[in-house]
């Protein structure tokens, strides 16, 4: 049986006249006879009966119709589907991420994709920054959002903006006052800082700062990433270093105040494998490159309100 047959068939049903189904179908009258033949010899039924004046269709013939008008629709869909694919307009991408990059519209890229390509499945993971790289380099990710120093290296990348750290205070600290914190201001403070497990890069480099400034710092509780400090900062449980991305989120219960010092640098990025991009990758990718000529632009300096 070929799909051809089914759509003869179908035409014929509908006209209940081959000179009129041959000519919709763009065939010959003994073509599209000759078809249904082969069609009803496959089934082993009789779809119709016919005499030299009219066509009739057979009671097994409309209980096939409805099946083959289904086995059409499906493999029409499935044609489309399967062109959406080749031309980059459907798939399934799987994106990971971690909390500060999605702030400030990146969040909003992901649903405009999706809106503009409903066929482009996008599945959003959250993950560390070093896990992601790992999985992007695997294949377990086809992308990942992310905030390092520096880009990672053997992956293509986007830089998308540029952050830094600031001091996250419990409302009434005494220090929220100020415009400016020196970190040598805090020896005496209770941090919270992430463990090092799950985010070695920023552990080791909060607490680098805090030894540049002549102390160990006193770790009250260690985090499982940046959401998770604020949480406990709002508590009153310590003080902790954040992303000013961050400092957009509308928590209560902390303040944001820049520190003197010039710390190193983070960057969010969006990172892939050239050689492993899935179909519509392209489509997010652009949406990505739009985002990115948008945002890179210097932080504003001073108090964060």
């Amino acid at each position: 049986m070929e799909f051809r047959q089914l759509r003869h068939f179908v035409a014929l049903a509908e006209d209940m006249h081959f000179g009129r189904a041959a000519d919709r179908l763009c065939i010959s009258q003994p073509a599209l006879s000759g078809s249904i033949a082969r069609l009803e010899e496959h089934f082993g039924v009789r779809l119709f009966d016919r005499d030299s004046k009219k066509v009739r269709i057979t009671l097994a013939g409309e209980l096939m119709l409805k099946s083959a008008r289904e086995m059409l629709s499906h493999a029409a869909r499935t044609d489309s589907f399967a062109r959406s694919l080749a031309e980059g307009k459907a798939g399934r991408i799987e994106v990971g991420f971690s909390g500060p990059v999605l702030q400030g519209g990146l969040d909003q890229v992901i649903l405009d994709c999706r809106r503009d390509h409903p066929e482009i499945e996008i599945v959003m993971r959250e993950t560390t920054s070093q896990s992601q790289t790992d999985l992007v380099r695997s294949g377990r990710l086809d992308a990942g959002l992310l905030n390092f120093p520096v880009p990672p290296t053997g992956l293509e990348h986007i830089q998308l903006f540029e952050d830094r750290f600031v001091l996250c205070l419990p409302v009434g600290h005494p220090l929220t006052s100020r415009k400016t914190i020196d970190i040598e201001l805090l020896r005496d403070e209770c941090f919270v800082i992430p463990t090092r497990d799950r985010a070695p890069n920023t552990h080791d480099q909060l607490i680098g700062a805090c030894a540049m400034a002549g102390f160990y710092p006193h770790i009250s509780f260690e985090s499982e990433g940046a959401m998770s400090t604020l949480h406990l900062v709002s508590r009153g449980l310590g003080i902790g270093f954040v992303l000013e991305s961050l400092a957009h989120i509308p928590l209560p219960g902390v303040v944001f105040v820049p520190l003197s010092q010039v710390l190193p640098r983070r960057y969010a990025y969006f990172v892939w494998d050239a050689e492993r991009m899935a179909p519509g990758f392209e489509a997010l990718l652009a949406g990505i490159r739009r985002f990115a000529s948008s945002r890179l632009a210097p932080h504003p300096k001073g108090p964060i309100t």
